[in-house]
């Protein structure tokens, strides 16, 4: 296979994810009302807090509401920089087509990698989080969408770290 074909496979990926973070972005930004709405029901344990028995030991752990603005405006910026590094992954595999050498596809992947672990980091904390404040008692769509953005992480860091064509072999 040839570099040119890989790059552009892994463009196409990296470009992919790092749009869909970025529009992420701009609707925390612009619609936060709809984010902060869901932070502070999962900050507050408001959704838990309904039913007499279920989730009834957690709720210690429950936050006031008015964390949530703060904690959006941090996911944002740490989406951002996620954003961010899967655009320089992204441009980088383009600059590995038009180039066509391993040496140039190895730092794209390298990239690829770093912004990738950032990306599933970020899905991981919320996942982590949620459980901690009971989310997946109630808003288990919320919960799917994060595991879900964690899978396809996850095959996009596998799929980004083939190394075959960097190390000069035929695939």
């Amino acid at each position: 296979m040839s570099i040119r074909l890989i790059a552009f496979s892994r463009l196409l990926i990296l470009g992919g994810l790092a749009m869909w973070l970025s529009i992420a972005v701009i609707n925390n930004v612009t619609d936060s009302g709809t984010n902060r709405l869901l932070l502070s029901h999962t900050l507050s344990m408001d959704l838990v807090m309904a039913e007499e028995l279920l989730g009834a030991g957690l709720l210690w752990r429950a936050w006031s509401a008015q964390w949530a603005p703060v904690v959006l405006y941090v996911v944002a910026a740490v989406q951002l920089t996620c954003a961010i590094l899967l655009w320089w992954a992204a441009l980088s595999y383009a600059k590995a087509f038009w180039v066509q050498k391993a040496c140039v596809l190895l730092r794209a992947r390298n990239r690829a990698v770093l912004a990738l672990s950032l990306f599933v980091f970020l899905w991981l904390f919320f996942i982590c989080g949620g459980l901690w404040f009971g989310y997946w008692l109630k808003q288990g769509p919320v919960q799917m969408v994060h595991f879900s953005l964690i899978v396809i992480g996850l095959c996009a860091l596998n799929y980004v770290q083939t190394q075959a064509v960097e190390q000069g072999r035929a695939l």
